[in-house]
């Protein structure tokens, strides 16, 4: 087997890319979190440029400019993670041709890493306008949810037989999980951590959002509760997890004043969460929806 089969044509080399994709995309919401608690978010004050000047942060951008320039360097990591995905979903032949989804979808997180970038430039250009790092953290949640898609595609992961009420529920939650992420957003751009003294807030109470943003999650919770008891299966049982570790994270956080630290351990909730809960409206599918694609298969019951 030569090197560029090896590397880009077996089953094994989808699954590695797939899991890396979900990773970098992951791992670069957390190096966000910390461009915007250490205060760097505008340490490149321009975009494309750095600054006016050069292209590349200088010695006089300080520490604030080499961790604001290091975060626009993974970028170019995420570009040539999410070009071996494409390439490995076109080319692997391991127990049959890829399923054409996988293809698209890998085309469309390449597509959402470049517009993620740009989102990135508009919004040092507005000097972090709170909104825009929110759709910022968005895309990049939206591209984590893909990526999942991806890996439980390219693992061949079972899709379970259920009634159309779980079926739907977990759509519930699903939608749900987008909510409480959106309102987290808002949270943070009514909070103290702005990436940049300078930077503005939403002038809404934080207090108040905060509190809205629990009801939110809580209500997911009870929700993956229910599904738990109904259906019994890893992937509720791996959502409730996310959520009481996201849940613990939060509350801990109102209580001690926004520490910087749990700021980046509450962003890696966030991706947990998205995991888990696209996992979840994967894991099942009503019998009218389930084709045959060689993948063993249980009935979850009512």
């Amino acid at each position: 087997m030569d090197l560029m089969t090896r590397m880009f044509g077996t089953g094994r080399a989808l699954r590695g890319w797939s899991l890396a994709n979900l990773i970098a995309n992951s791992g670069i919401i957390l190096t966000g979190g910390i461009v915007r608690v250490t205060g760097s978010g505008l340490g490149c004050s321009e975009w494309p440029r750095c600054t006016e000047a050069s292209y590349v942060t200088l010695p006089a951008n300080g520490i604030h400019g080499a961790i604001e320039f290091g975060n626009r360097l993974l970028t170019f990591v995420l570009i040539v993670i999410a070009i071996g995905n494409i390439i490995s979903a076109w080319r692997s032949r391991e127990n049959g041709a890829p399923v054409p989804r996988v293809r698209t979808l890998t085309a469309w997180v390449m597509v959402g890493i470049v517009v993620q970038a740009v989102i990135g430039g508009i919004t040092v250009w507005y000097r972090l306008s709170p909104y825009l790092v929110g759709i910022h953290l968005l895309l990049s949640a939206a591209l984590v949810s893909i990526c999942t898609w991806i890996v439980h595609m390219a693992w061949r992961r079972t899709t379970d037989v259920a009634d159309g009420t779980s079926v739907a529920l977990t759509r519930v939650a699903y939608v749900l999980t987008w909510i409480s992420i959106y309102l987290g957003t808002v949270v943070t751009g009514s909070g103290p951590h702005a990436g940049d003294l300078s930077s503005p807030r939403t002038g809404l109470d934080l207090e108040t959002m905060a509190k809205i943003h629990a009801w939110t999650v809580w209500l997911l919770v009870a929700l993956t509760v229910y599904l738990v008891v109904k259906m019994r299966s890893r992937a509720t049982y791996a959502l409730l997890g996310a959520l009481l570790f996201q849940g613990a994270v939060g509350y801990v956080q109102y209580f001690t004043g926004l520490p910087r630290g749990l700021i980046i351990v509450h962003l890696l909730g966030l991706c947990l969460v998205m995991i888990a809960s696209t996992n979840l409206m994967l894991s099942v599918r009503r019998a009218t929806e389930v084709h045959s694609s060689g993948r063993d298969r249980r009935t979850v019951s009512a």
